[in-house]
């Protein structure tokens, strides 16, 4: 069996039943072998595995994006990304989960395995003449207000009964007239 196969079998089990759920004995028993035989892959045993199902969803939502985001620019492009972003979670609530508490820095590979969606969010920044100070500002505030609605949508932190659609559309056009706000002698 390939280690490939194991960490997206260990993702699906995430997204079925919760990250924190996942054991090495289960996940053997899913792919119908014994847990001795996952320590092949993982020598590291559940924590390697943790760290692996992290950064196949960082991978995951990066390609899932840049999909979305190919060929749009300004707010035709920041719009895209947003609510892929939000639908990606909605689809793998158990491997977002995973995403959330890592470092980027800690090593080369968590770093690339983020990079690639900040970049796409550079790019997506890149046609309104934003400065690159105000880019870092913008990419910040976008994936803080993305993290911190589908966390709370996710956990079903929003109790009022006003639609969280209207209320994500809101949110995204406020951002969007922001960034017009800043734009320097472009056209807007």
């Amino acid at each position: 069996m390939k280690r490939e196969a194991i960490i997206q079998t260990a993702a699906e089990m995430a997204d079925e039943k919760g990250f924190a759920s996942i054991s090495m004995k289960e996940l053997a028993d899913r792919l119908g072998i014994k847990s001795p035989s996952l320590y092949k892959h993982f020598s590291g045993g559940l924590d390697e595995l943790n760290k692996e199902i992290m950064l196949y969803g960082w991978r995951l939502l990066d390609s899932e994006i840049t999909k979305e985001v190919i060929g749009k620019a300004k707010d035709d492009a920041v719009i895209e990304l947003c609510y892929a972003y939000r639908r990606f979670v909605a689809e793998h609530k158990g491997l977002y989960e995973a995403m959330q508490w890592y470092n980027m820095y800690l090593s080369d590979e968590h770093l690339q395995a983020s990079e690639g969606m900040v970049d796409v969010m550079f790019r997506a920044l890149s046609s309104y003449g934003l400065t690159e100070e105000k880019k870092v500002h913008t990419v910040r505030m976008i994936r803080a207000f993305m993290q911190g609605f589908c966390t709370i949508e996710c956990h079903g932190g929003y109790g009022n009964p006003v639609s969280l659609n209207e209320t994500f559309d809101f949110a995204l056009h406020t951002i969007l007239t922001g960034i017009a706000d800043m734009q320097e002698g472009t056209e807007k």
